[in-house]
């Protein structure tokens, strides 16, 4: 008998009903706009949250912040739309104001309750050597969200009484360096990276270029031995795995 045995991993290629979590426009794409793809195609109905607007997101001090921050939403609805992603909400959070943690667990929450998704994508916040404090905060956040989201004594955001309850069946975290799930992108990866392309605030061609040799060559490692040219990975855990599990990292 095996761990998965006992706790199965939850079937991410199977979802129909997904909550797409990201720090910035673009997290999403970056991390899995293959997947998201996929899964659009599939007939999943899929909504992103986005949670601080990006607008540090530049090398330019001539750049004015406020004027970033609406072309990178803009640049976020086009790249979701792209993808086939059903809506978009905002937490409006000013990027690199590292949201305290209980409050942005209480507003993801109340989201989750309100969208009721059979799971969750996010960025992962055990990645090592993770600097990026919005990438530790959201990833964390959004694994208290649904490691709670059953419990009605846990409140939602900005709610005083018991809040009506929703279980996530899973959470599926990109940027991972312990993959337990690995998705067939061959169908999608051109798409994955013109999505990323619409961020033309963020990748210039020669930028794009750069990291496209790498966003192949990681996928190509993740998909050999497994019978398609690209995939995307991610390590996906039940809410069980959340708390008290010595095994979860070997899951």
């Amino acid at each position: 008998m095996e761990l998965k045995d006992l706790l199965p991993i939850p079937d991410l290629a199977g979802c129909k009903k997904l909550l797409c979590i990201q720090p910035h426009p673009d997290d999403n794409e970056i991390g899995a706009g293959a997947t998201i793809a996929k899964l659009a195609q599939s007939g999943c109905h899929i909504t992103y949250l986005t949670v601080t607007d990006g607008a540090l997101g530049t090398l330019d001090p001539a750049v004015d912040p406020g004027e970033l921050a609406l072309t990178r939403k803009k640049e976020a609805e086009e790249s979701a739309k792209l993808l086939g992603v059903s809506s978009a909400l905002y937490l409006d959070y000013p990027d690199g104001s590292y949201p305290n943690e209980q409050e942005l667990t209480s507003r993801i929450l109340t989201v989750i309750r309100e969208e009721q998704p059979e799971m969750v994508m996010t960025v992962d916040p055990f990645l090592p050597y993770e600097a990026h404090p919005d990438h530790r905060r959201v990833g964390m956040a959004a694994a208290v969200a649904c490691l709670f989201s059953s419990f009605p004594h846990y409140r939602s955001y900005g709610d005083p009484n018991p809040s009506k309850q929703w279980e996530v069946k899973g959470i599926a975290f990109y940027n991972t360096a312990y993959p337990n799930t690995f998705i067939d992108a061959d169908d999608t990866w051109d798409l994955k990276i013109r999505s990323i392309a619409v961020h033309r605030s963020q990748f210039d061609e020669e930028t794009l270029a750069k990291y496209k040799g790498y966003f192949d060559f990681k996928a190509a490692q993740y998909a050999a031995g497994r019978g398609f040219a690209y995939a995307e990975a991610f390590k996906v855990l039940a809410p069980l795995h959340l708390h008290v599990n010595v095994d979860t990292i070997h899951a």
